[in-house]
């Protein structure tokens, strides 16, 4: 299932809600309540969703419109299938050489940085 939105490492949940069309209170309830999702979590606390949590968002929302199933139902049928709902990662587009020499500067500032905080 390829969906075309704008390939990122991670979205907010406004992001997500937006391009799911499942609201924000629906998504913490999968992640509380129905165990069903696990994004990460940045520093500040905010959840952070990768592209395949995504997509399992999607699968989610198949389920229960489509198949009319119960988040308890969701979760059998998951954990029996675990590769049904949890696709591969695409590939990232190779970087440009500006982009890379931008990363290396800043990965040298960060050390510089880095030696002078030890």
């Amino acid at each position: 299932m390829e969906e075309d939105f704008p390939r990122k490492a991670f979205y907010t949940i406004g992001e997500v809600s937006r391009l799911t069309g499942v609201k924000t209170h629906v998504l913490r309830y999968w992640e509380t309540q129905g165990k069903l999702l696990k994004p990460s979590r940045r520093g500040s606390g905010h959840r952070a969703y990768r592209p395949a949590d995504i997509q399992l968002i999607l699968e989610i929302k198949r389920l229960r419109d489509e198949e009319k199933l119960s988040l308890a139902a969701m979760r059998r049928q998951m954990n029996h299938k675990p590769e049904h709902h949890r696709l591969p990662p695409r590939p990232f587009a190779p970087l440009d050489n500006q982009a890379l020499t931008l990363l290396k500067t800043i990965r040298d500032e960060l050390l510089a940085l880095k030696e002078l905080l030890e």
